[in-house]
């Protein structure tokens, strides 16, 4: 009768083993600390803002394009894998530095003089240079910062996602 246990207990353990092996460990693991954006100031990497964010969650990037002078919107949106995700891009007119480019795999359609870009461009965080005309503003829900109120104009900010 001990032996049976033995043997029921062995290959209860094994096809665990070999199901933790063949489905993944994401279906066994849990996500350990709080999801955060950021806004980190460079080369210090001094946290200058941070939201607690969750999957799913969109943040958008609003400022007037430096040389062009045109108003650009961008939504961004965090993905399952927590990384960010450029999802639109809005403008009037084409500036130097926007996403409009034949390679860039977007959809692109022209309204009302009005340029949208879609797409879905990843990055786990991106470097931006606080711009002196721009008015760089970032909102993620009703939270509105605009970036020359929390760092100097031509200086460079990290917006990223970590786990805290």
């Amino acid at each position: 009768m001990v032996l049976k246990r033995a043997s029921t207990t062995t290959i209860l353990i094994l096809l665990s083993f070999f199901c933790f092996m063949l489905c993944g460990k994401e279906l066994f693991s849990v996500e350990i600390g709080t999801l955060v954006l950021q806004i980190v100031k460079q080369p210090e990497n001094t946290t200058l803002v941070e939201f607690n964010i969750e999957r799913g969650d969109y943040f958008y990037l609003d400022y007037t394009h430096s040389s062009d002078l045109t108003p650009v919107h961008d939504i961004f949106q965090i993905n399952e894998q927590d990384e960010i995700v450029l999802l639109e891009e809005d403008y009037y007119w084409y500036g130097a530095g926007l996403e409009f480019h034949p390679d860039a795999n977007a959809h692109i359609s022209y309204t009302d003089k009005k340029t949208k870009v879609l797409l879905y461009r990843v990055f786990p965080h991106f470097l931006l240079r606080v711009g002196r005309v721009a008015g760089h503003v970032i909102t993620y829900k009703n939270q509105r910062i605009f970036l020359k109120d929390i760092a100097k104009g031509g200086s460079s900010v990290w917006i990223r996602v970590i786990r805290k």
